[in-house]
């Protein structure tokens, strides 16, 4: 009897493992997608990007963008911003987040910028992240 109580606590652990590493793969939905481009905003003092990131319907998602730039001479324009919580809708999302110069406040140019969009989205049991990062094409708006 031993041997067959044995068996059955091992098929049992080896289950309730298999659904838990499924459950927790399933979790990893969340991405996000580097934007192309960005847009100065009052002469420079910020910068208007626009994230696009996938969720699972029914959880939340903040978004999270950094900026730098090397502008003329020596110096570096940075700024941040985040966006307000989205309620996702399943699959693709859109959120403009504005980044203020910070830092010594130097102003965004056109030109290229270093760019970091980070995305965390939840639901009631758990969180999931993504980032993605590089360059992003920064230019007055055409209108």
């Amino acid at each position: 009897m031993k041997t067959l109580s044995r068996t059955f606590t091992v098929a049992g652990f080896a289950t309730l493992l298999t659904a838990f590493v499924g459950a927790t793969a399933a979790q990893a939905a969340t991405s996000v997608t580097l934007p192309d481009e960005g847009t100065l905003l009052g002469d420079g003092a910020g910068v208007s990007v626009s994230a696009s990131f996938d969720c699972e319907a029914g959880w939340s998602a903040n978004v999270w963008i950094e900026a730098a730039q090397r502008t003329d001479g020596d110096k570096v324009a940075t700024g941040m911003g985040y966006s307000e919580t989205v309620d996702c809708m399943a699959g693709e999302e859109s959120v403009d987040v504005v980044l203020l110069a910070a830092g010594d406040y130097i102003a965004f140019e056109e030109g290229d910028a270093v760019v970091r969009v980070s995305v965390s989205a939840c639901n009631t049991q758990t969180c999931d992240q993504a980032v993605a990062a590089g360059v992003v094409q920064v230019s007055e708006d055409d209108q």
